[in-house]
C-alpha cells in the first residue's frame, strides 16, 4: 500500500502529475489516481481536480478518449467544489481538448471559450493553444494561427517549454496546409529542441510525426518514410498505438501508389479511431478509405466511405474536409458509371476544393470537368476549365504540375495544336521523372510511375492517331519499365538491412519446418509480416544513389544501329486495341493487330496446357486434350502477334518488348519464335543499354548453385559444373544466402537451380529458395556487380509483377536493373527432372560458342524432338536482355 501524502503536500504533487502527463503520459496515469484517491478521502478538491486534470491528459495522450473524457469531467467537478474560478476554467480547457476529438465541437469551443475569457497571463497563454487546437481541428486555420501567435511569446517567458512544444507542432501542421513549407520546418525543428533539451518524449514523437508529413509534402518520399518510422518506435516506446501515424503512412503510400499496404494502413487508422472513439478523426480516416478503395478498383468500398466521411464532416461543420469528401464521393460515380457525373458537377468541385486551399484535389477536378465537357462537345467550358488547370504548371509538387501539363495538353488537343499537346506530354513526363529519380527504391520508382499512365497515354493515342511509327516508339518507351533504369541504390554493408534479412530467413525456414510437422505457425507468420514490412521500409529509406537519372537521351539512330541485322518487335495495348511497333534494316513501321482482350485468357490456356503437357504423371487422353487446346490457341496467338509482321521480319533474330498481357508469354510455343533466337525484354532503352560493353562488369567466374528440396537439383548442378573449368559449386549446406550471393557477385555466368516463390502481393520478396531459407529480390539489388549472364532454372523465375502499364518488379527484373546482360528463366512452373537435359545442351551450346539468345533457341528445339514433357518443360523458358552477346 502507497504512504500516505501529507495535505500540505497534495495539491503540490497533483501539478507535478500534470506537469508529467504530456512528457511521461503512462506514469502520471498511476502516480495521478494515487492522488485522486487520497484527495477524494480528504475532500482535497483542489488537489482531486488538478490530479483528474492530469489523469485526463494523459488517457488522451494514451488514446484512451473514454477515459479521458470521465476524468477531465471528474477535474470540472472538483474544481466547481473548490471554488476555485481558476482550476474550472484549466478543466474546461483541458476537457474541449478531449471532446473535439469525440466530435463535439460546439460544446468543445463553448467550454474553451468560458476558459480564455477567465484565465490570464501563462494560463491564459495555454488556454490559448487548447482553444487553437480546437479551431484547428473544426477548420477554422486563420484563426487557430492568430491564437497560437497571441500565446507563443507569454508562454516562452514563462519557460512552459511543453506547451511551446505543443504549440510550435500544431502550427506546423497550419502551415504545412497553408504549403509554407520553410516556416513549418523553423517550427517543428524548434520543438525538436525543445523536446531532446526537456525530455519531451511524447510530444518529440509527434513533432517527427509532422515532421514526416511535411516531407511527404513536398513530395520527399524517402525522408517521410525515415520520421515516420522514427515516430512509430518512439510511440512503441511510449506504449501509444496512434491512428494519425497510420493515416499519414497510408497517405504517403498511396502517393506512390503502394495501393495494398496504404490500404492496410487506412483501415487501421479507422479501427483505431473508431476504437478510440475518435469521432473527429474518423471522419478524416474513412474520407482516406475511400480514396485508397477507389484506387484498388473497389468501387463500393468508396462509395459507402465517401457518404460516411459526408456525413460525419456535416455533423462536424467542417467545410473544408466536406469538399474533400464529396470530390472523393464524385470520383467514385465516375469510376462506377462516367456518364452520370456531368461536367458542371466536377466544375463545382474543383471550386469548393480550392475555395478550401485543397490545390492537388482541385487540379484532377478540374482537369475532370474539362475532360466530361470535351466528350459533350462543350468546348468552351472545357478550354476554360482546362486553361485554369494548366497554370499550375510551374508551381507546386510534381503530382500537381504533372496534372497541370496534362490540362495543357488536353487543352492544346482540343485546338488542333498537336505539336504544342505532344511538348505538354513531354514537359509532364520530365516531372514526373525527376520526382522518380530522387527516389530510391525500385519498388518506390515503379509504383509512382503509375503517376504517368494519364498524360503519357494522351501523347500516344495522338502518335497511333498520326500513324507515325517512331513517336508512338518514344512515347511508349517514356513510361515502359523506367524504373529499371535507374541505378539503384546499393547499400551492401547496412547493418539493420542485413539482420533483418538474416532474421526472416530464419523465420521462414521455420514456418516451413513447423508446417511439415503439423505444428502452429500463426506467431511465426505475424513475426514474418513484420520482419517483411520492416525490411521494406528500409530499403524504401535508402536515398537514390549518386548521380542516379534516367539513361540517357536515347534516339532511334542508337536502337537502329545497335540491332544490325535484328529485328525489334514492341508491343503496346490501348483502349483495349494491341498495336505493334517493328525495326527493321532502319526503318519503323506501326501496325494494327486487333483486340487486346483476349490475351490474358489465351495466355491463361496456353500456360495451363503447358503444365498439364509436362507433368511426368499425365495421362494419355489428358496429353491428347491439352495438345489440341494448344495447338489452337497457339494458332490464334500466332495470326495476332505475327501475321502481319512476318514478311517483314523475315529469318531475322528477334527482340521482343512484351505489352503488359504479353509479359508472361511462352514465346517458343508460337512457330515464328521456335528455333529463331529470341530475346525478350520490358523495353528498348534497357536492352539498348544492355548492349553497352561496360553494361556489366565481370570476374569471369563461374558459379553453379543447387537450391535444397528440388529432385535432380544436385544431378543438374553437376552436369553443369562439368562442362566448366574450375567453377564455384555450392549444393547442399554450401548454398546458403551468404555464399552464394558473394559467389555470383560479379561473376561471368550464375546457374541457380532452386525452388523459386513468386509473391504477386510484394514482387520484391519473390525469391530463390536456398539452405538457409530466400534469396529475395531484395538481397539482388544489394549486389555490387551484377553477374553478366544469369540461368535461373527455378519455377517462374521469369514472371514479372506488372505495375501500374507499363512497369515490371519481380527476379529477372532486378537482376537486369543490377546490370545482368542477359538472363535465361522459366515464365511458368517447371517439372525438374524434365529439365536436366535442357538445362546441360544449353550450357553445352555456350561453350560452343553460340550466344544465350542462340543456345536456348537450339536446346529447345532438340527437346521438341523428345517425348512432349521435355519439350513443355523446355517451351517454358525464355531469354532475357540482350541474348545476342555473351
Amino acid at each position: 500500500m502507497a504512504p500516505t501524502v501529507g495535505l500540505e503536500n497534495l495539491e503540490q504533487i497533483a501539478r507535478e502529475c500534470f506537469s508529467l502527463a504530456a512528457v511521461d503520459p503512462a506514469t502520471a496515469m498511476e502516480r495521478s489516481l494515487r492522488v485522486q484517491d487520497q484527495a477524494r478521502r480528504s475532500q482535497e478538491w483542489s488537489a482531486l481536480s488538478i490530479a483528474a486534470r492530469a489523469a485526463g491528459i494523459a488517457a488522451k495522450q494514451l488514446d484512451d478518449l473514454a477515459a479521458s473524457a470521465t476524468f477531465l469531467r471528474m477535474a470540472v467537478r472538483a474544481a466547481k467544489k473548490s471554488g476555485s474560478e481558476h482550476l474550472l476554467a484549466e478543466a474546461k480547457a483541458g476537457l474541449a481538448g478531449t471532446l473535439v476529438l469525440q466530435g463535439r465541437t460546439a460544446q468543445a469551443l463553448s467550454e474553451v471559450s468560458a476558459a480564455v475569457a477567465v484565465l490570464k497571463g501563462l494560463d491564459g497563454a495555454k488556454a490559448q493553444i487548447d482553444r487553437a487546437a480546437v479551431l484547428q481541428l473544426s477548420g477554422r486555420r486563420d484563426e487557430a494561427l492568430k491564437a497560437i501567435k497571441l500565446a507563443l511569446p507569454v508562454l516562452r517567458r514563462g519557460k512552459a517549454h511543453d506547451w511551446t512544444a505543443r504549440a510550435l507542432s500544431n502550427r506546423s501542421l497550419l502551415l504545412i496546409a497553408s504549403r509554407s513549407f520553410r516556416s513549418a520546418e523553423e517550427d517543428l525543428r524548434a520543438a525538436q529542441r525543445l523536446c531532446r533539451k526537456h525530455h519531451l518524449s511524447m510530444w518529440a514523437a509527434y513533432v517527427e510525426q509532422n515532421l514526416g508529413w511535411l516531407a511527404s509534402s513536398r513530395g520527399d518520399v524517402v525522408a517521410a518514410l525515415e520520421h515516420y518510422e522514427e515516430a512509430e518506435q518512439r510511440y512503441r516506446e511510449l506504449g501509444a498505438d496512434v491512428g494519425s501515424l497510420h493515416e499519414a503512412q497510408a497517405r504517403l503510400l498511396l502517393s506512390v501508389r503502394l495501393v495494398d499496404e496504404a490500404r492496410v494502413a487506412a483501415e487501421a487508422a479507422v479501427a483505431l479511431h473508431d476504437g478510440q472513439h475518435r469521432l473527429l478523426e474518423i471522419v478524416d480516416a474513412q474520407l482516406l478509405l475511400s480514396t485508397v478503395a477507389l484506387v484498388q478498383g473497389d468501387g463500393s468500398t468508396a462509395l459507402d466511405a465517401a457518404a460516411r466521411a459526408i456525413k460525419g464532416y456535416r455533423r462536424l461543420d467542417q467545410r473544408s474536409g466536406l469538399a474533400l469528401a464529396r470530390y472523393a464521393q464524385l470520383q467514385a460515380r465516375y469510376a462506377s458509371d462516367p456518364a452520370s457525373v456531368t461536367a458542371a458537377q466536377a466544375r463545382n468541385r474543383a471550386d469548393e476544393l480550392a475555395a478550401a486551399g485543397w490545390l492537388v484535389p482541385s487540379l484532377e477536378a478540374r482537369v475532370l470537368a474539362g475532360r466530361v465537357a470535351l466528350i459533350n462537345g462543350q468546348r468552351t467550358a472545357a478550354r476554360r476549365d482546362l486553361s485554369m488547370a494548366a497554370a499550375a504548371r510551374f508551381t507546386g509538387p510534381a503530382d500537381a504540375r504533372s496534372r497541370a501539363w496534362l490540362a495543357e495538353a488536353l487543352l492544346h488537343r482540343a485546338e488542333g495544336r498537336r505539336a504544342a499537346a505532344k511538348r505538354a506530354v513531354s514537359n509532364g513526363l520530365q516531372v514526373l521523372e525527376r520526382y522518380q529519380n530522387t527516389l530510391g527504391a525500385t519498388e518506390l520508382r515503379a509504383h509512382v510511375s503509375v503517376h504517368r499512365g494519364a498524360i503519357a497515354q494522351v501523347g500516344l493515342r495522338m502518335a497511333l492517331e498520326d500513324g507515325h511509327a517512331r513517336n508512338v516508339l518514344s512515347f511508349v518507351e517514356r513510361g515502359r519499365a523506367s524504373a529499371l533504369l535507374l541505378r539503384p541504390p546499393q547499400p551492401p554493408d547496412d547493418a539493420v538491412l542485413s539482420a533483418a534479412l538474416a532474421d526472416l530467413r530464419t523465420t521462414m525456414i521455420e514456418i516451413e519446418a513447423r508446417r511439415q510437422e503439423g505444428r502452429p505457425t500463426a506467431a511465426l507468420v505475424h513475426h514474418q509480416v513484420r520482419l517483411e514490412r520492416a525490411v521494406a521500409d528500409r530499403c524504401r529509406r535508402f536515398p537514390a544513389a549518386t548521380g542516379t537519372q534516367h539513361v540517357r537521351g536515347r534516339r532511334i539512330e542508337d536502337l537502329v544501329t545497335a540491332l544490325c541485322s535484328k529485328a525489334l518487335i514492341e508491343y503496346i495495348e490501348l483502349d483495349g486495341q494491341l498495336h505493334a511497333v517493328t525495326v527493321v534494316d532502319g526503318v519503323a513501321r506501326l501496325h494494327s493487330l486487333g483486340s487486346a482482350t483476349v490475351l490474358a485468357q489465351w495466355l491463361a490456356h496456353v500456360n495451363f496446357a503447358l503444365r498439364r503437357l509436362a507433368g511426368p504423371h499425365a495421362r494419355q487422353a489428358t496429353r491428347m486434350a491439352a495438345t489440341a487446346a494448344l495447338r489452337r490457341i497457339r494458332d490464334d496467338f500466332e495470326q495476332l502477334l505475327f501475321g502481319p509482321l512476318r514478311s517483314r521480319l523475315g529469318d531475322r533474330p528477334l527482340v521482343i518488348v512484351p505489352s503488359a498481357s504479353l509479359q508472361s508469354m511462352t514465346w517458343a510455343v508460337l512457330p515464328t519464335c521456335a528455333g529463331r533466337a529470341t530475346s525478350v525484354v520490358p523495353s528498348a532503352r534497357l536492352w539498348l543499354n544492355a548492349t553497352e560493353p561496360e553494361r556489366a562488369a565481370d570476374s569471369g567466374s563461374v558459379v553453379v548453385v543447387a537450391g535444397p528440396g528440388l529432385p535432380g537439383a544436385d544431378a543438374e548442378a553437376a552436369a553443369v559444373a562439368a562442362l566448366y573449368p574450375n567453377p564455384t559449386t555450392l549444393v547442399g549446406d554450401d548454398a546458403v544466402v551468404e555464399h552464394v550471393w558473394s559467389a555470383i557477385d560479379g561473376a561471368a555466368l550464375v546457374h541457380i537451380a532452386s525452388h523459386g516463390v513468386l509473391r504477386s502481393d510484394n514482387p520484391s520478396f519473390s525469391a530463390l529458395r536456398l539452405a538457409d531459407g530466400p534469396l529475395t529480390v531484395y538481397e539482388l539489388e544489394r549486389l555490387r556487380r551484377a553477374p553478366r549472364h544469369v540461368v535461373l532454372a527455378a519455377c517462374e523465375a521469369a514472371t514479372p509483377k506488372v505495375v501500374g502499364l507499363d512497369e515490371v518488379l519481380g527476379l529477372a527484373a532486378a537482376l537486369l536493373a543490377q546490370g545482368s546482360t542477359s538472363l535465361i528463366a522459366p515464365v511458368v512452373s517447371v517439372v525438374d527432372d524434365a529439365i536436366v537435359d535442357l538445362m546441360v545442351t544449353y550450357h553445352a551450346e555456350l561453350q560452343a560458342g553460340l550466344v544465350p539468345a542462340e543456345a536456348l533457341a537450339r536446346a529447345q528445339e532438340k527437346a521438341s524432338s523428345g517425348d512432349t514433357a521435355e519439350w513443355a518443360a523446355a517451351a517454358g523458358f525464355i531469354c532475357m536482355g540482350a541474348g545476342h552477346r555473351l
